[in-house]
């Protein structure tokens, strides 16, 4: 499973440090850091928030399922 791991900059505390939100998209196996780069892209263009980081992670099940 992969998921698509982004983290927006949505303002800044009494300090001026920024202040972070997460946000995790499903995405295909096929799914390369060139698609990746065009949906952090394009999500930037139309979000009143900053993209600060986009993270391809991937997830693999180990050892005896629950």
């Amino acid at each position: 499973m992969k998921r698509l791991v982004l983290r927006w900059v949505v303002g800044f505390d009494e300090n001026n440090e920024p202040i972070y939100r997460r946000q995790n998209i499903t995405i295909s196996n096929d799914f390369s850091p060139e698609n990746a780069q065009t949906v952090v892209s394009i999500l930037d263009k139309y979000s009143k928030y900053m993209c600060e980081s986009a993270q391809i992670v991937t997830t693999e099940s180990v050892g005896d399922e629950l």
